[in-house]
């Protein structure tokens, strides 16, 4: 039977290239095998949370099993960076799925997602991962050969500069990266190939992935959210 893994990746809904939808696969003997898969339609107002659950039901149908019936192993959610709303409900979504039907639960990364979803030329080598553009600004993330070598931060084009001039070979970003960085990465050789976030790709990083809590499945954020800014500045005049 091998294990069964849903994977979510609902995670940069104003991507150009992204498709949010969702994916369940089998995990037998080294062998990879998606059952089914759906998309997630996106409301007129930018939401997805209205169909996340529907989609993960009609492709359970599709594919003839039941998320309480069918030994559900892991649940893998793309956590972010993305949408604050996104990745918010596709967290919860993923937490209520692992706590009622006793799956393991799998946290992972919308950089690495992007990075799985590349062409396999691409992802050799050093590749830096740009998600969450805001102002001349970009959450970062760098791989080597496939492999993290940090957390990722938020970077200006000048940090950008230092990390191409280290050695870059691609740059993997949708299409809000800041015209600057983008620029800079013209200029200087760079290869920016645009980012595709791919259900299927979640699935598979989620066999690879630590287990965690549910619990302590959380959205990761690239910076503060503006309301939380918002508050602080409130609180901060009326102190």
């Amino acid at each position: 039977m091998g294990e069964i893994i849903l994977g979510i990746e609902v995670s940069n809904p104003g991507a150009g290239t992204h498709r949010p939808g969702v994916c369940v696969a089998r995990w037998d003997a080294g062998r990879f095998t998606v059952l089914a898969s759906d998309v997630v339609r996106v409301s007129a107002r930018g939401g997805h949370d209205d169909d996340l659950m529907p989609a993960i039901d009609r492709m359970f149908r599709h594919a003839g099993l039941s998320p309480q019936t069918c030994e559900l192993s892991r649940v893998a959610v793309s956590a972010g960076p993305g949408g604050y709303t996104s990745v918010r409900v596709a967290c919860a979504v993923g937490k209520m799925i692992a706590e009622a039907t006793g799956a393991r639960c799998v946290s992972v990364g919308s950089a690495m997602v992007a990075l799985r979803s590349a062409p396999e030329a691409s992802q050799r080598g050093r590749v830096c991962v740009l998600l969450a553009s805001k102002g001349d600004s970009a959450w970062g993330q760098v791989f080597s050969d496939g492999i993290a070598t940090d957390e990722g931060r938020v970077l200006d084009p000048e940090q950008l500069g230092t990390i191409i001039d280290d050695g870059l070979r691609v740059i993997i970003a949708d299409h809000h990266l800041p015209s600057k960085m983008r620029d800079i990465a013209g200029q200087r050789g760079v290869r920016i190939e645009p980012a595709v976030f791919d259900a299927e790709a979640c699935a598979r990083l989620g066999i690879e992935g630590a287990a965690i809590d549910p619990a302590d499945l959380t959205p990761i954020y690239p910076r503060e959210p503006d309301a939380v800014t918002l508050w602080r500045k409130r609180k901060g005049a009326g102190g």
